[in-house]
């Protein structure tokens, strides 16, 4: 499951990262991956952005009312080549597929 963290300045939390200025986002699972969903009304297009760092899913946005930053700790699994977001009408959809599971191979040895 993915995990939810904030940031602190000075001990005080940004203001827009209090609980009613953080956007509300699902967060569903399949065998195949997670899928994040983030209801951002009021920011346009262009607007949000995703960022996947060291295990760390990053979002971001300015709308006319707010700003936020908002990040969610992804398990090792996530195959992060693969991660896409899209958005539409203020609706940020981010798939993160998981890696293949392990798959134990044979190996020829030849003579040298």
């Amino acid at each position: 499951m993915l995990g939810i963290t904030k940031r602190k300045n000075n001990g005080m939390e940004k203001a827009e990262e209090l609980p009613g200025a953080l956007p509300a986002v699902d967060v569903y699972e399949n065998p195949r991956e997670f899928l994040l969903v983030a209801d951002l009304p009021g920011v346009p297009q262009g607007a949000a952005t995703v960022t996947l760092e060291h295990e760390r899913l990053v979002l971001q946005g300015t709308g006319a009312l707010r700003k936020f930053r908002r990040e969610m700790v992804v398990p090792p699994s996530i195959d992060s080549e693969q991660v896409t977001a899209s958005m539409k009408a203020g609706v940020l959809t981010v798939h993160l597929p998981k890696r293949a599971p392990y798959q134990p191979r044979q190996i020829q040895v030849r003579g040298v």
